[in-house]
């Protein structure tokens, strides 16, 4: 059992890893009034974080987000810590925020049950490792959770508050409360699945474009064009993927997809095309090369009207019938998976908002096309619509 109650009685955080997030997460937490420690085994990055959170909040405060006095209590609050032990001694919340490998983790999961204070909570800012081992290596597993906050946390609106089987739930309600007091926007992951919630969704955005691309069906160029310039997406598809690195994550990742016993785990096989290009070196904009080539030019040129030809429901079937999953299966709501698209990945629309605007019967039309033209694609991207889909299409209702 936690002491906590409120959000104001985490009164110290600590946070462990001093990388590009756990200084954002310790920033944003000083500034709304916790004494923050900050720890990391490298001394040279933790110095630099430091420097690099004055400059942030000095950012903050030349845009008028912060006022001068904001800006030096907040620094006055952030403190570093020489070890782990020092990090979290006297803690209520606890944050960690190293490498993203799982054997990683569960060891800095280990020294923190070993030296945070009983009843302090601890927190994960994964982007889809498995919180629920996490959990088990402690003797407190119902006040382990994740709280997967977005690049920049110190801009970025969302946290996603993520939820395993052993979680006390007044520790989940009280997660979500302090995460809307220190300003920023919290959506439930019920459930512990792969990816969570938004870069769940984020995968067959990108699974479903590379698959049109390896059969010959759409160019990378018309479906970037589409949904970038008629969807109103930030990014297309390939776009992302080369931005993100996530034709190298997405490689790496597949065994453990397939490995993984969570509800809802990836069974499915990458696109031979991500293989092809993983095993060439290129893995997007850090290489060089990617679906695009970077060599002369920092950005690719997708002319709007490449993608005039293109239909964005061939992209947009699957992810909403993954999202429909999600809500199947009691892993998110249906707003909070809308809200996680739009603040996490700043799409235009929520994947139910997009589903209500075509109509349910529509999306199953296109899921069940997808099935049908390649046998492939059933097994690796599972497009048959789900139960919840076919339900609401049958009853012509809406999602919201």
């Amino acid at each position: 059992m936690t002491r906590l109650e409120t959000p104001a009685d985490v009164e110290v955080a600590a946070v462990v890893g001093a990388g590009e997030m756990g200084r954002g997460i310790a920033a944003v937490q000083a500034l709304a009034g916790r004494e923050v420690r900050l720890f990391d085994v490298d001394q040279e990055q933790l110095s630099n974080a430091m420097e690099h959170v004055e400059w942030s909040v000095g950012k903050a405060v030349e845009k008028g987000q912060v006022d001068e006095g904001e800006q030096e209590a907040a620094l006055s609050r952030l403190s570093t810590a020489d070890s782990v032990a020092d990090a979290v001694s006297g803690a209520d919340f606890v944050t960690e925020a190293v490498v993203e490998r799982q054997a990683v983790k569960e060891s800095v999961f280990e020294d923190l049950d070993e030296h945070a204070p009983e009843g302090a909570i601890l927190a994960t800012n994964t982007s889809g490792l498995n919180v629920t081992k996490l959990a088990e290596t402690t003797d407190r597993p119902g006040l382990v959770c994740g709280t997967h906050w977005f690049n920049p946390p110190m801009l970025m609106e969302l946290v996603e508050v993520i939820e395993t089987e052993h979680l006390d739930p007044d520790v989940g309600d009280l997660m979500m409360a302090y995460v809307e007091a220190i300003g920023k926007t919290p959506i439930r992951c019920r459930k512990d699945v792969p990816s969570f919630i938004v870069n769940r969704c984020f995968r067959p955005y990108g699974e479903a474009a590379a698959w049109l691309a390896y059969y010959g069906e759409a160019e990378k160029e018309a479906v970037d064009s589409a949904m970038k310039y008629r969807e109103d997406f930030p990014m297309g598809p390939f776009e992302l993927a080369d931005f993100t690195g996530g034709i190298q994550l997405r490689v790496e990742g597949e065994q453990d997809h397939l490995e993984d016993d969570r509800l809802l785990a990836y069974d499915t096989r990458v696109c031979p095309l991500l293989h092809e290009l993983y095993e060439e070196g290129h893995y997007g904009r850090k290489s060089g090369r990617g679906y695009y080539d970077y060599a002369e030019r920092e950005e690719p040129y997708v002319p709007a009207t490449a993608g005039r030809e293109f239909d964005p429901m061939r992209v947009w079937a699957p992810v909403i019938n993954e999202a429909a999953k999600m809500v199947q299966h009691d892993v998110a709501t249906v707003e909070d998976v809308d809200t996680g698209m739009k603040l996490g990945g700043n799409w235009p629309v929520g994947p139910f908002e997009k589903a209500d605007e075509v109509g349910a019967k529509t999306v199953v039309r296109y899921c069940v096309e997808w099935s049908e033209r390649h046998d492939p694609f059933n097994k690796a991207m599972e497009t048959l619509p789900c139960d919840l889909l076919v339900e609401t299409a049958k009853a012509g209702a809406r999602f919201r």
